[in-house]
């Protein structure tokens, strides 16, 4: 089942990732160029490889390995959605850091005061944190924006 799949991005398609982590799926990006490390990492953590390289699917590797064609987001993102058949629920946007990849955890709002602007502090009452990079996440404009994305590409989270 894809549900449960993991993925490994080349520095490329780290725009996909990210878009991937907010909808809930375990995306790492490989920091360096794609090649053998990348697919023995994969390998390793029964990750399937995103890739934008056109050698890569030329070699040998025996796990999962996909050649993202789109040029932008929103095609690579689509792409993958389709290819993959990654659904989309609403309890799983938003719950991993999209710089990291841990899963977030809820931190009280008296925890943040000193972490995020005070506008933010002063309107909003529920926050997220990274334990791995310890980047805070509220529900504000960029979660409205996030969503509008996925709605201009004609996803519905469920």
């Amino acid at each position: 089942m894809t549900e449960n799949k993991k993925y490994l991005t080349d520095a490329s398609l780290a725009k996909l990732a990210k878009w991937l982590r907010l909808i809930g799926y375990d995306t790492i990006v490989f920091p360096r160029e794609a090649g053998r490390n990348l697919l023995n990492l994969a390998c390793a953590e029964k990750r399937i490889v995103l890739t934008k390289r056109r050698d890569m699917p030329e070699r040998q590797f025996s796990g999962e390995l996909y050649f993202v064609a789109g040029l932008d987001i929103e095609s690579q993102f689509k792409e993958v959605i389709d290819k993959f058949s990654l659904t989309i629920e609403k309890q799983k946007i938003f719950r991993i850091c999209l710089k990291c990849n841990a899963g977030l955890s809820s931190i009280a709002k008296e925890d943040v005061y000193d972490l995020v602007p005070p506008y933010v502090f002063a309107n909003c009452s529920e926050y997220n944190q990274c334990p791995r990079c310890r980047n805070v996440y509220w529900p504000g404009t960029h979660q409205r924006n996030a969503l509008r994305f996925l709605e201009k590409l004609g996803i519905n989270p469920q």
